[in-house]
């Protein structure tokens, strides 16, 4: 070959050489361009879940973007982190960040159609980390230059923390905490050798390859880590085979939380101070003052209470009617959904709730007073497509005692109706039916029906509870149901230190995220009284035996028009009456004359310092209660009675702490004495009287000295109760959201007081039975109930009064005429 060719080769081979190195230095510029930097990594904290903890130490709600928490690796056991290396990369801690050996082997494999992965737990943390999860040359490029940089800036460990902490574990679970919480129900640092390997091998494909969606492909999977494992001599074969000899057992089902109002307001809270990245993303630890037990105690008094007071209200009816032609077609599809859901859940019988179909064919119902025309069916579509579609929005429930759901009428006799769940059927019984009386357009309800069809009828779909469940073929014992159209509100307070232990604003917030006893204002009735009878007491002109009229007056107001305030009986007036027995018998023209009297002005400085921050009447409407307060907020006033006339404002928010554990705001409870001792315990005196002998004798069922105060709004719109013990203040509100009337006879002693009793009961359960104690400052007198002067001696019942405050004139003897001058008129 002549020398020249030779010469002409190399030139060329040099100049291809050159040209290919200045390619890959400008492909490496490009790339390497507007590439993040590794240094942030030091610090860097992904998103964590933000975790609320209550009184008792449990997590009783969480706000995420992604569910993580963060654990240092120093904290986790040596097996933990040995298993994920044996898993993914057991070369980890041999190499620079890259397996090239690996790399040219995933390449072939892929260019013979055999794709396979190549990525070392540096590049997943760096793919996870800096960059996007798309597949494409660049986006490689860009991982091999930024994890041979990660390398560099990181140590071994300091990587491995970031893959363990980023990494997902299918179920909405991100890092290896969450993991190991969610599938085994403990920390990371608690897990055995067995379950380290079961997480390791699901980030492979964690949402086919976990033991709660495949334990088969989860059992094979821990199998290769564990070889894996044993192999690279992070355990020994003993170990191996022991592990490979236990079983995979799961966290237990987990009960279902409590307090999703409260923990709404909590959200709230914190959304407004940190906002939503902090919330969401940052990781906060949150204490709340929230006890679960009484909580749970809450939810289930309003619930309880509210369905007692929407049967007085009446059965509004099947929820929508189904042909039983379509019936049979949509059960054929849902038979077979219950088919295949059986097979994927041998240990459960499952029932459909029919809750989709009955809202659909409710939908479907032409408007009241619209022109019917025939439903058309678009051409060539099956009228089966449809019941399909309809099938698959269906939801298929385990079946459980207590339960509730919608089911179909199949027959409906004088003694009982079969109702059909298909994958069960139930019966209604004359007794189950009893409560559901019709409202006529008259508004007057009908007689309790005397059989069972004149409740419900075939092809009715209807609300049911399932009462019992014996087994199958048995039929389901159940009960006709309905969701109340009422709503109500609870609040339960610790008076020591005002934590707020208990809240729920309504019964269902599926239906409605409104929160009634935080965020409605509703007028209080008579049991806004306390502050007007305790601003009279505290004005010294009057005291608990002072008598008053309880007699119809005309009051004109500041436009001179008349208004007639009238008792709740209406035209029941009992003339002379001491203070305590008006209260007692909460007579409106008494509280009337007490407000007229000391002057508005008076009772809503006694009210704000009590706690009512709310804006209020500056009229004598006032001493009805026609201003507008809240549930928790009249339940911290209430609170501040009971503890001596001291305030402080309620505490829900505890404490809140960032990622690091340091401290960004704590709360406690801050008393300022705003009202005298004596005058609160005296006005205490006199709502313990309402519990003994008035509107509220039903708290009596405690067995134990409380005092509270029932309310009944304008036309029995709002109904209330708020009390106290020694130990709890509780308030309860029950009403419609529209302001429409409760119906007659809904009162607050008769809708919302069983609301509180229910909570009181099992708040005070094995606590020791204790009565209000009497600061200095209080005599006790005997007086003469018939004018409030001293008894004769061995006549008359025993009186408390401010200390000055007391009779001095003595009462005339048992049977002699009193002079209409021994009366003490209206507090003179």
């Amino acid at each position: 070959m002549p020398a020249s060719w030779i010469r002409r080769a190399a030139a060329a081979t040099a100049a291809s050489g050159a040209l290919a190195l200045g390619a890959g230095a400008l492909a490496f510029w490009v790339v390497d361009h507007g590439l993040p930097s590794v240094e942030g990594l030091r610090h860097y904290r992904p998103p964590q879940v933000t975790k609320v903890t209550c009184a008792d130490g449990s997590t009783c709600a969480e706000f995420y973007a992604e569910r993580r928490t963060w654990v240092p690796l120093a904290t986790l056991p040596r097996h933990v982190h040995e298993a994920f290396v044996a898993a993914e990369d057991g070369d980890f801690y041999q190499h620079q960040g890259l397996d090239y050996v690996g790399m040219v082997r995933a390449l072939w494999r892929t260019l013979s159609g055999h794709p396979q992965g190549a990525s070392t737990i540096s590049q997943q943390a760096c793919r996870n980390l800096l960059l996007s999860q798309e597949r494409t040359v660049e986006r490689k490029l860009k991982e091999i230059i930024l994890t041979r940089r990660m390398e560099k800036a990181l140590s071994k460990t300091e990587i491995l923390e970031l893959y363990l902490n980023q990494v997902y574990f299918g179920h909405q679970r991100y890092g290896v905490e969450e993991a190991a919480l969610y599938y085994f129900g403990r920390s990371a640092k608690e897990l055995s050798v067995g379950e380290a390997a079961v997480l390791a091998g699901t980030v492979q494909l964690p949402e086919r390859i976990n033991p709660v969606t495949s334990m088969v492909k989860a059992r094979t999977r821990q199998k290769y880590v564990l070889t894996q494992m044993e192999r690279r001599g992070f355990i020994t074969r003993e170990v191996m085979e022991r592990e490979l000899g236990r079983p995979i057992l799961l966290a237990g089902p987990r009960p279902p939380r409590v307090g999703a109002w409260y923990a709404e307001e909590i959200r709230r809270q914190l959304l407004a101070t940190y906002g939503e990245q902090a919330l969401l993303s940052g990781g906060l630890r949150v204490d709340i003052a929230m006890e679960p037990r009484l909580q749970a105690a809450a939810e289930k008094a309003v619930r309880e209470g509210l369905e007692a007071v929407d049967r007085r209200q009446g059965y509004r009816g099947a929820l929508s009617t189904l042909e039983p032609a379509r019936f049979e077609a949509l059960q054929a599809h849902l038979a077979q959904r219950l088919a295949e859901a059986g097979r994927r859940r041998p240990d459960e019988e499952l029932v459909a709730d029919l809750r989709a179909v009955a809202a659909a064919e409710k939908a479907a119902e032409p408007d009241e007073g619209a022109e019917e025309t025939p439903a058309e069916t678009p051409e060539g579509e099956a009228p089966a497509a449809a019941d399909e579609l309809l099938a698959r929005r269906v939801a298929l429930r385990p079946l459980e005692e207590g339960m509730r759901l919608v089911g179909w009428v199949r027959t409906a006799e004088d003694k009982r109706a079969v109702v059909e769940l298909v994958g069960r059927q139930g019966e209604l019984t004359l007794p189950s039916v009893a409560w559901a009386r019709r409202r006529g357009k008259t508004g007057k309800l009908s007689v309790a029906p005397r059989k069972v069809s004149e409740a419900v009828a075939v092809g009715e779909l209807v609300a049911v509870r399932v009462v019992k469940s014996p087994a199958a073929p048995a039929l389901l014992q159940l009960q006709l149901d309905q969701e109340p159209a009422v709503e109500g509100a609870l609040a339960l307070i610790d008076g020591r230190n005002r934590h707020v232990v208990a809240l729920v604003g309504g019964y269902d917030m599926g239906r409605s995220a409104f929160n009634r006893a935080t965020q409605a204002r509703r007028q209080p009735g008579s049991s806004f009284k306390p502050f007007v009878y305790g601003a009279a007491l505290e004005s010294r002109r009057y005291t608990p035996a002072s008598v008053v009229n309880d007699a119809p007056e005309a009051v004109r107001d500041e436009r001179g028009r008349v208004w007639k305030p009238q008792n709740f009986e209406k035209d029941s007036y009992d003339g002379q009456l001491t203070v305590r027995a008006a209260l007692t018998r909460s007579k409106n023209t008494v509280s009337v004359r007490l407000l007229e009297a000391i002057g508005t002005q008076a009772a809503t400085d006694f009210a704000r310092r009590a706690g009512i921050r709310s804006p209020l009447p500056d009229n004598l409407t006032l001493a009805l209660g026609s201003g507008e307060v809240g549930v928790l907020e009249e339940a911290n006033a209430y609170a501040t009675l009971q503890a001596g006339g001291r305030h402080a404002e309620p505490l829900l928010l505890l404490q809140v702490k960032d990622a690091d554990g340091k401290v960004l705001q704590a709360h406690q409870a801050s008393f300022e004495q705003t009202i005298d001792p004596p005058v609160a315990y005296l006005t205490t005196s006199l709502l313990k009287s309402v519990v003994e002998e008035g509107t509220a004798v039903a708290v009596k069922e405690l067995g134990r000295p409380a005092a509270g105060k029932t309310g009944t709004a304008s036309e029995s719109r709002d109904a209330w109760f708020s009390g106290y013990t020694a130990h709890w203040v509780a308030t309860a509100w029950v009403g419609f959201d529209d302001h429409a009337p409760l119906g007659p006879g809904e009162t607050g002693g008769r809708a919302a007081l069983p609301l509180w009793l229910s909570l009181m009961r099992e708040a005070e359960r094995g606590l020791p039975e204790e009565d209000f104690e009497a600061p200095g400052g209080i005599l006790s007198v005997h007086v003469d109930p018939a004018t409030g002067l001293l008894a004769a001696e061995g006549e008359g019942r025993e009186e408390l009064f401010l200390e000055g405050t007391q009779p001095t004139e003595q009462a005339p003897p048992s049977g002699t005429a009193r002079p209409e001058e021994f009366f003490l008129q209206d507090g003179q």
